[in-house]
């Protein structure tokens, strides 16, 4: 089984990222994903559990109760297992200088198109 956390507070991204799952299933099997759109629980969760069990996160900024989710995962995470999701370029170019390698900028106004990049970048991890 794959594992996955996803640190996301749109739901319309929520709803893109589930439907790549959901489309990769067959390619790559049984997935769980962790969705968790408040920092705060995630922090909690994150405290109690080996997050190098995952085999991706996708990690956006901010969180739904204004925490900043790279806070929550720097410290514990692989960041080659990361994709940074946020909307903002400068966001995602944080998480870079943190030693990730890949981001999809979220476009909201062309989710079609972040759903694609994401989906190629899901891949390329997964693949790995």
């Amino acid at each position: 089984m794959i594992r996955v956390l996803v640190l996301e507070d749109n739901l319309k991204a929520l709803k893109i990222i589930t439907e790549i799952f959901g489309e990769l299933e067959a390619e790559f099997g049984e997935t769980g994903l962790t969705i968790f759109s408040e920092g705060n629980l995630a922090e909690k969760f994150l405290e109690n559990f080996d997050v190098n069990k995952f085999d991706l996160i996708l990690l956006d900024y901010f969180s739904s109760d204004d925490k900043n989710f790279h806070q929550v995962v720097f410290s514990q995470v692989d960041p080659k297992k990361v994709i940074a999701i946020s909307s903002l370029s400068s966001r995602n170019l944080e998480a870079q200088e943190k030693g990730v390698s890949r981001s999809v900028e979220k476009n909201y106004a062309d989710l079609i198109d972040f759903k694609k990049q994401l989906k190629k970048e899901i891949k390329a991890i997964l693949n790995y």
